[in-house]
């Protein structure tokens, strides 16, 4: 019997000590004569880690519905979304990777309301290690949640900010001395070596006070920063059986199915002997899983 059928959004999780995951996924309806489209959102009952050791099948149909509207769609843009949705999306601005380049002062936000909600609030600077020591930012409550989802073995919040554009103004200064990238291939090819992110933490944060930053970065609002006490760093502990002898990218499509032995979860790769998956990448896409 299926765990579960549906179009998959992602791996939703629970904890840290171990992580547990959930297949977070979605079903339509359609109204032929009104033209609406009504969408379920649902998450599997079932941990995902359960099936570690098991022979599991991902099986798909090749059909995509966008994440945000529910109308099929031919090609997923951002991994899940129409291409109405993401050339109109704020969610999908180029902002969004690169919050340092925040326009909302401009009035040219594509919806101010939302930027207002989702950017404009309390964010974190932080040092994680999943694949090395690199930077990020998140307005995840808690931060781990977005170490989980990056397949970080090791993290440490750094700072606090008032907005995302101020954590992405000082994630792109340090990002000059630090990756501000996960390495996929060495994340999941085993576990990263011991690195003292609180020394690092010391270290970069003194190097941060002796430079000065505004935001808007083309104005002389100076931007102001609190720096965030941690006695020691996060150690979190993902369901693994064995990491993959091969690490090679497997693609699901309607002619090659995912079949094989499930050795672990890690981030939003699921771990077999032969090679991993990205769920997050399926974002969209009609999905049977079975085990």
């Amino acid at each position: 019997m299926p765990s579960f059928q549906g179009y998959v959004r992602k791996m939703s999780h629970k904890g840290t000590n171990p992580v547990s995951y959930f297949w977070e996924y979605a079903n339509y309806s359609e109204d032929k004569k009104t033209k609406t489209i009504e969408g379920k959102e649902l998450t599997s009952d079932v941990p995902i880690e359960s099936f570690l050791g098991k022979k599991i099948s991902l099986i798909t149909n090749d059909e995509i519905r966008c994440m945000n509207c529910g109308k099929k769609t031919k090609k997923s843009f951002n991994q899940g979304y129409c291409f109405v949705c993401f050339s109109k999306l704020a969610e999908n601005d180029l902002c969004i990777m690169r919050p340092e380049t925040c326009h909302h002062h401009k009035g040219t936000c594509r919806d101010s309301e939302w930027g207002n909600t989702h950017c404009f609030k309390k964010h974190i600077v932080y040092f994680a290690n999943s694949s090395g020591m690199k930077v990020g930012i998140t307005k995840e409550n808690p931060v781990s949640n977005r170490w989980v989802d990056q397949g970080a073995k090791f993290g440490i919040p750094i700072l606090e900010v008032s907005s995302r554009r101020d954590a992405g103004i000082l994630e792109h200064f340090l990002s000059q001395f630090l990756p501000d990238k996960t390495s996929w291939q060495k994340m999941v090819a085993g576990e990263p070596g011991i690195i003292d992110l609180k020394k690092e933490a010391v270290k970069f944060l003194n190097h941060l006070e002796k430079n000065e930053f505004f935001s808007p970065i083309e104005t002389k609002q100076k931007l102001t920063w609190k720096p965030i006490l941690t006695e020691e760093m996060m150690e979190i502990e993902y369901p693994i059986l064995t990491y993959p002898s091969k690490i090679k990218s497997l693609k699901l499509t309607k002619e090659t199915p995912v079949v094989g032995t499930l050795v672990g979860i890690k981030g939003q790769y699921l771990l077999f002997e032969t090679g991993v998956i990205n769920i997050r990448s399926l974002g969209g896409l009609w999905i049977e899983f079975s085990a």
